[in-house]
């Protein structure tokens, strides 16, 4: 008799888990923020606001230049993923797997499996690297052939010398009195020449 009682406290530990852990749930790419929201209706409808605490989607603002000017444009580290900051349980599980744009909980054959403490910060980790390294991006390096877009040297071919991401200028050689002079001006200022 006891041992029925073990297995059943048992089976019932693997089905809940009453502590706040990180789940993954594959959701259809480019509707993460869609899946979201439709969670947090299903959700509050559920009164389940107390066991479920945070979402998260990753996205970073990557810069770039596109015809002079600078753009700025989402892009989402793990397109198709959603995480979810919540207790387990059968009654979550539910709302979950009948969320529309969920496919899946990602590790839950038979009970979902959270992320690691490790797991976790390495994903962290990984949003804070993307996000140093997305802050611009420079279509230009040292040695490229660009065109001017100012002054009376519009439309004229000047070599890049040196490129300073932080202050997003650029140093080309400008053709001056029959000399070579260096100029410091905006990257949006210039175009690359394919």
């Amino acid at each position: 008799m006891q041992k029925t009682e073990v297995s059943t406290v048992e089976i019932k530990r693997q089905i809940e888990d009453n502590s706040y852990k990180w789940y993954v749930l594959s959701v259809i790419a480019g509707q993460e923020e869609l899946v979201i929201e439709n969670l947090r209706e299903r959700i509050k409808k559920q009164e389940l606001e107390e066991d479920v605490v945070d979402f998260m989607s990753p996205v970073v603002q990557e810069y770039s230049i596109k015809k002079w000017e600078k753009v700025i444009k989402s892009k989402k580290l793990y397109p198709g993923y959603v995480f979810i900051k919540s207790k387990m349980n059968d009654k979550i599980r539910y709302v979950i797997r009948n969320t529309p744009g969920v496919r899946l909980i990602v590790w839950a054959e038979t009970r979902p499996i959270p992320l690691t403490e490790q797991e976790y910060l390495d994903i962290i980790k990984q949003i804070e690297k993307s996000q140093e390294r997305s802050e611009l991006i420079i279509p230009y390096k040292i040695g490229d052939v660009v065109m001017l877009k100012t002054w009376d040297f519009k439309w004229m071919k000047w070599v890049v010398k040196n490129i300073d991401e932080n202050k997003w200028t650029a140093i080309v050689n400008v053709e001056m009195l029959w000399r070579l002079t260096p100029v410091v001006i905006d990257v949006d200022k210039i175009e690359l020449i394919s």
